[in-house]
């Protein structure tokens, strides 16, 4: 009776061990994936600014000419070269889900027809008082303060205004502007070179450096005497299991 119960136990054993051994592993858990915002942007000059009311930066900076500026660049996927020089390297193996991660921490412009402060620049346009100057905007991940990056105007080919805008997210969501504006060279006093020869006109450049906790799907407002600038961030719909967006 005990053999027949030892072999039993055994038995039982071996069955449990084959069992767990054909058991499929545990699925891999997916990438905890950062949120993502749209951020747009409204940039406009104050066409009632008197640059002689208070003195500013003007220093030569190597802006393109104002004039280029009157028409509101618009900018869609035909305007955007590569960073970088592209390197042919032979085809890899793809990680769905490291894809999946990289997909979501990728920073992608939006097209014209995806920007919705639509309203907000046609009063701009109609103002006398304002000019716009950029309306744009774009899609990124909500990252914390350390891992959130400035984004750059220059990635849309704008050189005025230039600067960062950055967005990352603590306790509440925060927006940091750094953008430099120059006006057109009419607007501010000459400055001589100070040889006593040629005098030396510098169109003004203007400086906006601004951080403010933000709420989202606010439309936030950040001053300057010269220039303004009109801010709202969106979250978009959290991805499912599949990488898809619940539909609106």
């Amino acid at each position: 009776m005990k053999t027949t119960a030892v072999s039993l136990i055994v038995a039982v054993l071996a069955v449990a061990a084959a069992a767990v051994a054909q058991a499929p592993a545990p699925p891999v858990p997916a990438p905890q994936l950062p949120p993502q915002y749209e951020v747009e942007i409204l940039v406009f000059e104050n066409l009632n600014f008197d640059p002689t009311e208070e003195r500013f930066e003007a220093t030569p900076d190597g802006f393109a000419d104002a004039a280029a500026l009157r028409e509101v660049p618009v900018f869609d996927d035909t305007n955007f070269g590569p960073l970088a020089p592209v390197n042919v390297v032979p085809p890899q193996p793809v990680d769905p889900l490291a894809a999946q991660l990289a997909e979501s921490l990728r920073i992608r412009p939006l097209k014209p027809e995806e920007l919705k402060l639509g309203n907000e620049f046609a009063k701009l346009r109609a103002s006398a008082a304002y000019r716009p100057l950029v309306h744009a905007g774009w899609v990124q991940p909500g990252l914390p303060e350390a891992d959130a990056e400035p984004f750059d105007l220059k990635v849309l080919g704008l050189l005025n205004p230039r600067g960062t805008v950055r967005v990352h997210l603590s306790r509440f969501l925060h927006i940091t502007l750094d953008l430099t504006y120059q006006a057109d060279g009419t607007l501010g006093p000459g400055v001589t070179a100070g040889d006593g020869l040629d005098e030396l006109v510098l169109a003004p450049r203007y400086h906006l450096v601004a951080e403010r906790n933000a709420r989202s799907n606010e439309l936030h407002y950040f001053d300057h005497p010269a220039f303004g600038v009109l801010v709202r961030v969106t979250p978009l719909p959290v991805q499912d299991a599949s990488g898809r967006r619940p539909a609106a």
